[in-house]
């Protein structure tokens, strides 16, 4: 996977039926959906919702925001288990196929080759266009997210059987379905790509809004305390 280049031979990109959705190691390139990134992480309403006070908001220059997205999803995700972090914009008339249909709608399209340069334009040109409206993506929580295992702890399963899916959504585009439609065509496709066979999601306990997103999507609450957090609750979906 390309890294801040515009080698179209190693980029990939997955179609919904309102949005597009381009990994962090394409999207890190795109002044556009830093701003976006920095602008969501710089939200205290957000950050409140989505993180309680393991994540307070902050302001980052654009040098920062590179740097924390390039160590802490490219570097620890897509470098180390080829999935992470996908930047989800809207798939606009005259960049992309017209079409505004149902959140419901399970539809997928995985762009690659020919048809990723089509749509992506010479060096992106087209993607960086874009209008982003937040991320959402997958990691392995036993090397990202989760605390450091102590003695006594239980054998956790294969990393993936421990596949975290993790998603934002700037507050203005909040009650369109769109972490729902994004969310299942990344899952979707960790599986058919990956061999993705369990995924796992932690919630603050007052973010009930996240908490239903998980429950459309199929998650239950389980009984694992992996990230040892009284504040959160934790979720798991096995994979079909």
């Amino acid at each position: 996977m390309g890294l801040d280049n515009g080698d179209s031979s190693e980029q990939f990109a997955i179609l919904t039926p309102r949005f597009i959705l381009v990994p962090t190691t394409t999207a890190i390139s795109f002044n556009s959906y830093r701003a976006l990134y920095a602008e969501l992480h710089a939200n205290v309403d957000f950050c409140q919702m989505g993180f309680g006070h393991h994540f307070p908001a902050r302001s980052w220059n654009d040098e920062e925001t590179r740097d924390w997205m390039r160590t802490r999803d490219i570097e620890r995700s897509w470098q180390k288990r080829n999935l992470g972090d996908f930047a989800v914009g809207l798939r606009g008339p005259s960049t992309f196929e017209p079409g505004n249909h149902s959140a419901q709608n399970d539809e997928f399209t995985i762009l690659k080759g020919n048809d990723y340069a089509r749509v992506a334009g010479p060096n992106n040109v087209h993607l960086a266009a874009s209008e982003w409206v937040g991320y959402s993506g997958l990691r392995d929580a036993t090397t990202t997210s989760m605390p450091p295992r102590e003695p006594g702890d239980p054998v956790l399963p294969s990393w993936n059987e421990m596949v975290e899916l993790r998603y934002g959504v700037s507050p203005k585009f909040w009650g369109q379905g769109i972490v729902q439609e994004a969310s299942k065509a990344v899952m979707r496709w960790s599986i058919e790509e990956r061999g993705i066979k369990r995924f796992v999601a932690e919630t603050e306990r007052e973010n009930t809004r996240s908490a239903k997103v998980l429950q459309k999507l199929g998650f239950t609450l389980s009984d694992t305390n992996y990230w040892k957090e009284p504040s959160e609750l934790e979720w798991v979906l096995a994979a079909k």
